[in-house]
């Protein structure tokens, strides 16, 4: 078959086709392919005006997106019959998914390249919670928000942890927020997408568990992840070097950013408002979770404030700012008070965190894997939640907020240990406490009693084994 002439957009010399058009299929595709310093988009829709027909396409680098959304060139073939045009549109198609080409579609919300007619619409496989989300938006303006009900002292600490899980989110990803979701360079990624992504993940952590990956397995896989989820590369040899997926701390940033992108999807719900539109009443109810702002003055402030500084046994840095009291139902509704030897136990996590914790709580690996991201870090007792009894050690796992803030988190959960196994070495790969216990404690190595732990971790293996009680705002 004789190939079709492929016409530049806006070439005088091109024929005619009305503005007003059908487009009757779509696609984007990406391929990332390290090895070659590739990092590639194509858009590919048929439209139909009357009895006329035209494939366009848009195709470039993703990078460029970024520095400019009409990045990327435009072209355009005419056909005068409709089996003609979709002959030419499966062909395009089957090429560039081909091996030899290696692109994959990408599932957006809603995209960002393509003619303009197609950009704001959906392409690829809509799951049903990306569908549903859609059509909230379809209700019109919302109405002008009230005055906020909330306490000026939560009102701040939501505005803040939103505000930091938006800016972790939307550097690491060159993502942005909108109003229907998570947006990419290419368009707004489905829950399906991400999917895709944690599945290649996944592959890319079996091949590092297993030691016997090589630079080219880790290459081509780390090119499907980028494909799956559309990221800003950089051209340079250097950048393509340290895109490529290869160490387990490497995996955890990955990991940390899918989970981070689901959490976010899922607080803004299907109407898809609280990230966009920034109603702090809003983003409050999103989290689920009741929070209350304890002032400085009150006695039972300064008892956590207390408990926090004098539980410090390796540094004295620590400077408490705030103090809430917290309150997950389905968390306190699940607490299992069978089991005894209840300790209030620390628990820190990154600032781009919070969200996610207030909305879903601390989540076993297990309950990680079924939210669609496997928790990849090697917990030296196994597969648990693990928890602190010094505010110090807590606060090592801790980043400070970007903006003028610098304040961390840890909160202080309630924790059922019962029957503890004292461990004096590192045990990795264990599913719950042997028998007849109910948590694993790694004990602290003092003089006259050595053990692998420089700290006391104390882990639990049952959700229902702990619950957020408080929230501590603080220096370090």
């Amino acid at each position: 078959m004789a190939s079709v002439k492929a016409w530049k957009l806006n070439d005088p010399k091109a024929p005619d086709f009305p503005a007003d058009f059908e487009i009757v299929k779509r696609a984007v595709l990406q391929v990332t392919d390290l090895k070659n310093n590739n990092n590639k988009y194509y858009g590919i829709e048929l439209h139909k005006a009357a009895e006329q027909y035209r494939v366009f396409t848009h195709y470039g680098r993703t990078d460029d997106l970024e520095r400019d959304p009409e990045a990327g060139a435009k072209e355009s073939r005419f056909f005068g019959s409709l089996p003609e045009a979709q002959r030419e549109y499966e062909r395009i198609l089957r090429e560039k998914t081909s091996p030899a080409k290696g692109y994959q579609e990408v599932s957006l919300a809603s995209s960002k390249i393509g003619s303009a007619k197609a950009r704001g619409g959906s392409s690829g496989h809509v799951d049903d919670k990306t569908l549903a989300k859609i059509k909230g938006d379809d209700k019109g303006p919302a109405p002008a928000p009230k005055p906020s009900a909330l306490p000026e002292g939560v009102q701040d600490l939501v505005r803040f942890i939103y505000a930091e899980a938006t800016n972790a989110l939307t550097t690491t990803v060159a993502a942005k927020i909108t109003a229907n979701g998570i947006e990419t360079p290419l368009g707004i990624l489905t829950v399906g997408q991400l999917e895709k992504g944690v599945a290649v993940l996944d592959d890319i952590y079996r091949l590092f568990s297993s030691n016997k990956g090589t630079k080219s397995a880790f290459e081509d896989l780390s090119g499907d992840f980028y494909t799956a989820i559309p990221h800003r590369i950089g051209r340079t040899r250097d950048a393509i070097a340290a895109a490529v997926i290869d160490t387990l701390a490497e995996i955890n940033a990955k990991q940390e950013t899918l989970q981070l992108m689901k959490d976010m999807l899922a607080v803004n719900g299907e109407k898809g408002s609280v990230l966009f539109d920034n109603k702090v009443d809003d983003q409050y109810r999103a989290l689920g979770c009741t929070i209350e702002h304890i002032q400085s003055s009150a006695t039972e402030f300064k008892e956590w404030e207390a408990y926090v500084l004098k539980s410090q046994i390796k540094s004295k840095n620590i400077k408490v700012q705030n103090v809430y009291r917290l309150r997950r139902p389905h968390e306190w509704d699940a607490f299992d008070l069978k089991v005894g030897n209840e300790r209030m136990l620390f628990h820190g996590s990154r600032i781009k965190n919070w969200v996610g914790i207030l909305s879903r709580g601390i989540v076993l690996p297990k309950i990680v894997v079924s939210m669609g991201v496997n928790r990849t870090d090697a917990g030296w007792l196994g597969n648990g939640i693990y928890f602190g009894d010094a505010s110090c050690t807590a606060s090592f796992y801790t980043t400070p907020g970007t903006g003028a803030r610098k304040t961390r988190f840890m909160s202080i959960a309630r924790v059922a240990l019962g029957k503890m196994k004292d461990f004096t070495k590192i045990t990795y790969g264990i599913e719950g406490p042997p028998q007849g216990f109910d948590s694993c404690h790694g004990v602290r190595n003092v003089k006259g009693a050595p053990s692998q732990f420089e700290d006391d971790e104390y882990v639990v293996y049952r959700t229902p084994q702990q619950r957020l009680e408080y929230l501590v705002e603080f220096r370090a």
